[in-house]
């Protein structure tokens, strides 16, 4: 009978480089490769795509190569039990609602206090970064969606397969149980403060910074607590559908 293969711990050193390498090249292709597409006039569509959709895209083959890489077999009850996919309980899916609960409270909350921090600015966007995302948020992406469903399933594609399981299974199906051989019960504390820093193309000054800590947080601590990656995965995809909201109203002709 085979042996299940021991994870190692990711201390500090370590958890600065699986969440820097991947900060620093997402930075880079966001902050540089994205701006000079947009003045090269590449479609925007497909300059979303090369970007957010392909590092996302990477996150998740990382996650699987990582999980292959610990010498696990390709078996879904496996798969399911490394990276903390079994069934939620009614306790899980508490937890998840208080996560989502909470997480709008304590952005309410806080809301004030980063404010303070505003003036602490660590650069300034490109702007032609400010302006697509500035499209983007808005569910246009600076083009006429009426009728493009093509569009809006390609987007829900990178926002709630690659985006959400890229991430998810990356932060909180591989590295997360492994911090927790290294920090304990307080694990959640470095994984969530390490995912903050990890946005840090969207974070042009410290007010930023703080704005994430209500949501990056509770989710790696509920992840912890409940040791099921199902409540980062709820709480992502709500977060992720206003913006596939958006666009099928667009596609709508609203």
């Amino acid at each position: 009978m085979s042996r299940e293969p021991s994870l190692k711990p990711i201390g500090l050193i370590a958890s600065t480089g699986y969440f820097g390498i991947p900060c620093v090249c997402f930075s880079a292709i966001l902050l540089g490769v994205l701006p000079w597409m947009v003045r090269q006039g590449y479609h925007p569509f497909l300059i979303f795509n090369l970007t957010f959709g392909g590092v996302l895209a990477a996150m998740l083959a990382a996650a699987l190569i990582a999980y292959r890489a610990e010498g696990r077999p390709w078996t879904w009850a496996a798969f399911c039990d490394r990276m903390r996919l079994t069934r939620p309980t009614r306790t899980v899916w508490a937890w998840t609602l208080a996560l989502l609960v909470g997480t709008s409270a304590l952005e309410y909350a806080t809301g004030f206090v980063s404010e303070l921090f505003a003036g602490v600015v660590f650069y300034t966007a490109p702007s032609e970064f400010s302006e697509f995302m500035s499209q983007m948020q808005a569910g246009t992406f600076g083009l006429d969606l009426v009728g493009r469903w093509d569009i809006v399933a390609l987007v829900a594609v990178n926002l709630l397969v690659f985006n959400i399981l890229g991430e998810e299974l990356w932060w909180r199906g591989i590295i997360l149980p492994r911090q927790e051989l290294a920090f304990g019960n307080k694990a959640w504390i470095v994984n969530g403060v390490f995912w903050d820093l990890f946005h840090f193309f969207y974070h042009t000054s410290l007010a930023s910074v703080l704005d994430y800590l209500p949501l990056t947080l509770p989710l790696a601590f509920v992840a912890q607590r409940t040791r099921n990656t199902w409540p980062g995965i709820v709480g992502h995809f709500i977060g992720n559908s206003f913006l596939i909201i958006a666009m099928a109203q667009h596609a709508l002709g609203r």
